[in-house]
């Protein structure tokens, strides 16, 4: 319900009334105020010297200036030096550096606080205006304004300088009016003819050197590709014409000082492959080596560790074939894909005018390994806590490039973010897998690319999972799929036979007067077999061969999921059973699920610069069990609520819909409050920025629900309608805190709720009740989440 204005101008005065006592109380201005004059670090600026805090670029311009925040990017990338980083008016790095003198030694606490924790001034003559002005100019003109022009201005305070740029755009971009390539039919045949019609270079496009130097590159690869091993960029130039009227230019794609070298088409001569070279000496003339011929090629090899099939199959390179530069990067993409060679090296040597001798060069990983890990866990459901993990790893499981692993891990895990007493756990488990790099199957998958090697796996796994106080959890999971890669982009994988058995055991007096008065999760929770397939479709536009970084990335993620449809379709049609209404059909003695299940997972990341960020997330899923089955195995369900949920709320703890958990609590013991149901609606929206260093920070938003698709009269609102589910969402919102050192990520996340499902409809939402500085609001309202990674 929307607040009147008078209770809006009395909230907000009780907030800074609140702010200032919170302030005054604690003496925190005060402390505020020294500890920034503290750690400017000016103060300790040398007499006649600026400390430089940085540059401010602006824009004179008529009219608008087509991707201009492309633009800014690239010219605050020459915009150098950077100047000390600061954090709320402070420089602790600049700080740091003074405080600890002149350091004696090479080691102790003074050198580590002046080189790791301290960063030396950046003075504005340390800057070079002049020089940043023309790189800017020249970034200007590289993007088509050639009549630009960059001023600057120098800003001095009494210890610190900032330079002020401003660029003059006068004048609309230059066009691209029309493109010519030169032909050198008598050297390259008709390659020159076919060369425009793949061209990067459109009319009417804004005249950008990046995009001509990614033509060039692409004419170069294309000559490669027909047998001209020696030809190179170098070669290639394009010639700008300005002068032929109303801003636009003519490009004319030449070349220049071809070598005869690079004129001749090459062949390929002998092929030999290595495959136990030596980085540190060439082991392909020392040592005891036995040679085979097979299929063409020369074969050395140490000691039979691999099948010599396994490797040929992965060569693109064939004798007498012509040198195409497409067969040479394959060759590398697909034996380093086996996953059992440490480098991949491909030499070509000439020999006589027009052929290439060929040595592949092949150092091989080492075979068997143990590891040993110890981490520290971080689950959606707010479950963290320490894990062991041993495992064992052969590469070259049966001579054909196969990976074996076999592994044991245990873990003790807290949950945390729960007002009762903390819920405990610990996980036992093992697991088996081998993967092989090709398809096993009885019947023929298309797979055309030659770039990546396909998988099968098939893998073994036994897991124990102990809710303390609750449950006991045995699962045996065994399955068989494959994987592909069709792009670097675009992942596949399929499993057409997942099987698991879930066996629910010491269950205890509280746990079992739970599921006596919930038949839904009692019917989930089942002794149950899951004889599922599932698929799952992943794009990541992330990954790959990319020339530049881009601002605007895409991640998606679809899985379906299916069990049971054809145990149960075989048993009916045998009629196993007289009446389905009277008993679930059974495999081994035991009842399995069935149901389908689909979800999607999309993900919008916006780089604005370096340091910030926008991310977006949008998930939405859907299961439902039938025939053999009117609920889905609780592992299947779905659950909202958590540190990579709707963080304002603990884990597992929104929905489902309208449903009040607080109607099942016990505040007198522990209880288990995870809530799921068959429908889950969610997204979320990140703005991540940079402190100083490795801390980072966020501001986020979180909103959504779950469903169920049946009533469930222990849960009375919990089933989905489309006239209401709107109405039920849950929002939240929050701050957050990140150690980011790229290999580990520790969060930190403080949120606290703005809608909650739960409350009676026209009171759901409760911004106007938000009072950070009452110490009861925040008792019960405010959620802390520590994880580690990225909620997404």
């Amino acid at each position: 319900m929307k607040p009147k204005p008078h209770t809006t101008y009395h909230q907000k005065n009780s907030v800074y009334l609140g702010l200032c006592k919170f302030l005054c109380s604690r003496s925190c201005l005060l402390v505020w105020i020294v500890t920034i004059t503290a750690c400017t670090g000016t103060r300790f600026i040398p007499e006649g010297k600026y400390l430089y805090t940085g540059a401010d670029l602006k824009f004179k311009h008529n009219g608008g200036i087509p991707n201009r925040s492309q633009l800014e990017t690239e010219m605050e990338a020459v915009m150098k030096p950077s100047p000390n980083k600061s954090f709320l008016g402070m420089r602790p790095t600049l700080w740091f550096y003074y405080i600890a003198g002149t350091p004696k030694k090479k080691k102790g606490l003074r050198n580590f606080i002046k080189t790791k924790l301290g960063r030396p001034p950046v003075f504005l003559s340390d800057v070079s205006p002049e020089r940043t002005s023309l790189n800017l100019k020249t970034v200007l003109q590289n993007n088509g304004y050639f009549e630009a022009n960059v001023e600057f201005a120098v800003a001095k305070k009494s210890k610190t300088a900032e330079v002020d740029y401003t660029a003059y755009i006068i004048t609309p971009p230059y066009r691209i009016r029309d493109i010519h390539y030169e032909r050198l039919d008598s050297v390259y045949g008709n390659l020159s003819t076919g060369l425009p019609k793949e061209s990067l270079l459109k009319t009417n496009d804004i005249y950008k050197l990046a995009t001509l130097e990614k033509e060039i590159k692409r004419v170069a690869e294309t000559v490669r590709d027909s047998g001209f091993y020696y030809f190179s960029s170098n070669y290639l130039i394009f010639n700008a014409d300005s002068s032929v009227g109303k801003r636009q230019v003519d490009l004319y794609l030449g070349f220049e000082n071809i070598p005869d070298q690079a004129k001749k088409v090459y062949r390929l001569d002998t092929i030999t492959i290595v495959n136990q070279y030596q980085l540190t000496r060439d082991s392909t003339t020392r040592g005891k080596y036995a040679t085979d011929t097979i299929e063409g090629y020369k074969y050395r090899y140490r000691r039979n560790d691999f099948r010599p099939e396994i490797i040929l199959n992965s060569v693109n390179l064939h004798k007498d074939s012509l040198y195409r530069r497409i067969d040479h990067e394959l060759t590398l993409s697909r034996l380093t894909d086996l996953g059992v060679f440490k480098f991949v090296n491909i030499r070509f040597t000439p020999k006589g005018d027009s052929l290439l001798r060929v040595r592949i060069l092949l150092t091989p990983l080492l075979k068997k390994s143990l590891r040993f890990e110890v981490q520290i866990n971080s689950k959606s459901n707010n479950f963290v806590g320490p894990a062991v993990t041993a495992s064992f790893i052969n590469r070259n499981f049966l001579k054909g490039a196969e990976l074996f692993q076999f592994q044991i891990n245990g873990a003790y895990e807290v949950q945390a973010n729960t007002k009762q007493s903390p819920v405990n756990a610990y996980e036992l488990g093992s697991e088996a897998s081998l993967t092989i790099p090709r398809f096993i199957s009885p019947f023929h998958i298309p797979y055309s690319s030659h770039r990546y090697m396909p998988q099968t796996t098939m893998k073994i796994g036994f897991k124990l999972q102990n809710r303390v106080d609750y449950f006991l959890l045995n699962s045996l999971n065994i399955a068989y799929g494959y994987s592909w890669r069709e792009t670097a982009k675009k992942n596949h994988t399929l499993y057409p036979a997942d099987i698991t058995f879930f066996q629910l055991g010491n269950i205890s007096e509280l746990f079992e007067s739970r599921l006596q008065n919930d038949p839904y999760l009692q019917r989930s929770l089942r002794n149950q077999f899951i004889l599922g397939s599932r698929y799952t479709f992943t794009y990541n536009s992330q990954t790959g061969e990319q020339d530049e970084r881009k601002k605007d990335n895409i991640y998606f993620a679809g899985s379906l999921d299916f069990s049971g449809n054809l145990a149960y379709l075989t048993q009916r049609l045998a009629k196993s059973k007289e009446n389905a209404s009277d008993k679930a059909y059974e495999i081994a003695g035991r009842p399995y699920s069935q149901y389908s299940r689909a979800d999607v997972d999309l993900r919008y990341y916006h780089d604005i610069d370096s340091k910030n960020q926008y991310a977006v997330r949008f998930i939405a899923g859907a299961g439902f069990a039938y025939g053999n089955a009117t609920t889905m195995p609780y592992v299947k369900q779905f659950s909202s609520g958590g540190s990579n949920s709707i963080r304002a709320f603990r884990a597992r703890s929104v929905g489902p819909g309208s449903f009040d958990i607080r109607t099942l609590q016990n505040t007198n013991t522990n209880y288990f409050i995870d809530q799921t149901g068959d429908i889950k609606l969610e997204t979320n929206v990140e703005y991540r920025f940079g402190i100083i260093g490795y801390l980072k920070g966020a501001i986020f938003a979180d909103a959504g629900n779950i469903w169920l698709v049946r009533s469930d009269t222990t849960r009375p609102g919990g089933e989905f309608a489309w006239n209401r589910f709107y109405k039920e969402i849950a929002v939240g919102t929050g701050l957050g805190l990140r150690l980011d050192a790229s290999f580990f990520v520790l969060r930190l996340d403080a949120a606290f709720p703005l809608r909650i499902p739960y409350l009676p409809e026209n009171n759901r939402w409760v911004i106007q009740n938000v009072n950070i500085f009452n110490s009861r609001w925040r008792s019960n309202n405010l959620i802390f989440n520590i994880a580690i990674g990225y909620p997404f």
